[in-house]
């Protein structure tokens, strides 16, 4: 079972090894396109995972005030460098997703894409539970999880249900209908939206979006 220090050093690895897409998330952008009558500029915006920084130009452009986290100090020097050639101020913070170094309330929108589905089952509720607590009364989250019909589904180790070691030695789970269902108990779910995409290459990819919303 991977720790953090451990996932920290996988993730360090990968990404200065391994290219990574550049550009923005396709449903961050249509979640952030359907709220812009409820959003304004200056709102704190908390990406969660942000990695090198794909989704922060594009968030940052829209006016928002962009903090990016991530358990990988390489991912964030990478990002602060994207962001630096562009001119763009921004905040980051190393931080792991099952303890966010933020105050409960701080973020008017919260997103956290391609990041929760690289843990155990236990500690995506962890990390959903942590999301919540920083995102404001009346603010949103985007966050996204696999599916259990990905192609990837059952390859490498079985660690637990639905959870299986990938060659890097990063836990990868997918989750079933149910599991969705049930973070009901840790959010206030607006939308459920099951994704089916497939790329040029490689293996068709299923994954759930999810918008949440916190009543004041």
């Amino acid at each position: 079972m991977s720790n953090h220090s451990d996932l920290r050093r996988i993730w360090d690895h990968t990404h200065q090894t391994k290219l990574a897409s550049e550009l923005p998330e396709e449903d961050l952008i249509a979640f952030i396109e359907q709220l812009q009558p409820r959003l304004h500029p200056g709102m704190p915006l908390l990406d969660v995972g942000c990695g090198r920084g794909r989704n922060l130009p594009y968030l940052s452009r829209l006016g928002f005030d962009v903090y990016g986290c991530d358990i990988s100090s390489v991912a964030l020097k990478l990002a602060q460098a994207r962001t630096q050639q562009t001119g763009l101020s921004l905040r980051f913070q190393a931080a792991e997703l099952t303890h966010l170094p933020f105050a409960s309330d701080s973020f008017a929108i919260v997103v956290c894409v391609h990041v929760l589905p690289y843990y155990f089952k236990a500690n995506i509720i962890e990390g959903v539970r942590e999301l919540w607590r920083v995102l404001q009364p009346k603010g949103w989250l985007y966050l996204d999880l696999l599916d259990c019909e990905d192609a990837e589904y059952g390859c490498g180790k079985r660690l637990e249900e639905h959870t299986f070691l990938d060659p890097d030695g990063v836990p990868i789970h997918f989750s079933s209908r149910q599991e969705i269902n049930e973070l009901s108990n840790y959010l206030t779910l607006q939308q459920a939206s099951r994704v089916e995409s497939k790329p040029a290459f490689g293996h068709s990819r299923v994954k759930w979006v999810l918008w949440a919303a916190k009543e004041e």
